[in-house]
């Protein structure tokens, strides 16, 4: 009898103690980790396209099992069946269109499943002043801060405009570019970054070509302490004075009442533009704003074949840029 009671006792207490947690793996909480499948925008399914490398196989007869790619007629071919339509189906069609052809010739009833190794047929570039430029694949609905981002952002040159390059509604997609089948949109970077305008965040699809264009810049040669080239950062044009700070300032011999901008324009013809330096310092002008490409040249209190011969580089490297290349 004791020893019953001394049984009870001790599940009793067994039944009192806290039971272990049970644990929970960390990954169950992981909802960003990288999946082979696409997202999808509005419940919207992957379409199979071109160049997609696709996996079948089916239940049961591993012989008929097959990885191919989808060609550019938009088909796959796949043991005893031949070509079949691929490009333009989702994963599920094409597994139905499979067990269809399947079940009329050779398996009775025959279960396939369908799977999208590469997503090939979606590429989207990006060029111009990014970190990582490249075609970098788009699996589901992208916008266009996504592949800014799949890029490493903007580099330090970038300037204040992007183009969107791509196809118009309803034209072929392998038409010409010379054609007149695509479309460019451009976009204020300041409005999308810092306006917070997200009607210019525009959905991203395959085949566009994302050009991020790069920053014009202006030159100051002469009697400053650092002559160069600056960057305009942001696509934002700067006036003599600050252009001046940027070289660092005056020397002592420069002559700041006969600065002069020389500019070009793209039809090649030549304008100069005489500025005081010297009374702008002292409020008694107007700052005068600078354009891309314009050249500030800060004369010396003598003539310095030098400084006239660094100023004939820098001239020809301003045409070439806006003759040339459009910059």
């Amino acid at each position: 009898m004791n020893l019953i009671y001394v049984v009870l006792a001790l599940l009793f207490a067994q039944a009192q103690l806290p039971r272990p947690a049970t644990p929970i793996l960390q990954e169950d909480f992981i909802t960003n980790r990288p999946s082979n499948s696409p997202t999808s925008l509005a419940g919207q399914d992957y379409q199979i396209g071109r160049d997609d490398l696709i996996e079948v196989n089916v239940f049961e007869v591993p012989e008929l099992a097959a990885t191919t790619r989808v060609t550019a007629g938009g088909t796959i071919s796949l043991p005893l069946l031949g070509p079949l339509d691929a490009a333009g189906h989702t994963p599920l069609q094409l597994e139905r269109s499979i067990e269809e052809a399947l079940k009329k010739r050779y398996v009775k009833d025959p279960h396939v499943t369908v799977f999208v190794r590469d997503y090939a047929s979606q590429p989207v570039s990006v060029i111009g002043a990014v970190k990582m430029p490249g075609i970098y694949p788009m699996k589901g609905q992208k916008f266009l801060l996504d592949m800014l981002a799949m890029a490493q952002g903007v580099d330090l040159n970038a300037g204040n405009l992007i183009q969107v390059i791509r196809a118009k509604p309803g034209a072929n997609e392998t038409a010409s570019p010379d054609t007149g089948a695509r479309e460019t949109i451009t976009v204020n970077v300041e409005d999308l970054f810092e306006n917070g305008k997200t009607e210019l965040n525009l959905p991203i699809s395959a085949g566009d070509v994302i050009n991020v264009l790069r920053a014009g810049s202006v030159f100051v040669e002469g009697e400053v302490v650092r002559p160069n080239e600056f960057v305009l950062r942001n696509g934002k044009n700067i006036t003599v004075i600050q252009a001046v700070a940027l070289a660092n300032g005056f020397t002592k011999e420069a002559k700041k009442k006969d600065c002069l901008i020389i500019r070009y324009h793209r039809d090649g013809t030549k304008e100069e533009i005489a500025v005081d330096t010297d009374k702008i310092l002292h409020s008694q002008a107007v700052d005068v704003p600078m354009l891309p490409n314009d050249i500030l040249f800060v004369p010396a209190n003598k003539v310095k074949p030098t400084l006239l011969r660094a100023l004939d580089s820098t001239i020809a490297v301003a045409m070439g840029r806006i003759i040339y290349t459009g910059l």
